[in-house]
């Protein structure tokens, strides 16, 4: 997994069948000290996060489970989902 901040969404032309419908997001990650990595993801969205919250991301079969739970999700485009929104953190 990896914490981020929302930077926008993702418009596209065209999508790959799998992806229709599905909201994109690009994510900046951060490190445990909140500075920006430098690094850039674009990932699924079922949440509908907004630009500049903070969100966690998760990667491969965890991401797939952020859409459908469970073993039959391999048949799924997606290897970056958000998870949640971030409130706040200790």
């Amino acid at each position: 997994m990896m914490r981020g901040t929302v930077l926008g969404e993702v418009w596209a032309a065209r999508h790959a069948r799998g992806l229709d419908g599905r909201k994109l997001v690009l994510v900046a990650a951060r490190d445990a000290q909140g500075a920006a990595t430098g690094r850039v993801v674009v990932a699924v969205d079922t949440l509908d996060a907004r630009s500049g919250e903070d969100v966690t991301v998760a990667f491969g079969s965890g991401a797939r489970n952020v859409l459908r739970p469970g073993a039959e999700n391999r048949d799924l485009l997606c290897d970056a989902a958000v998870a949640a929104i971030v409130e706040g953190a200790d």
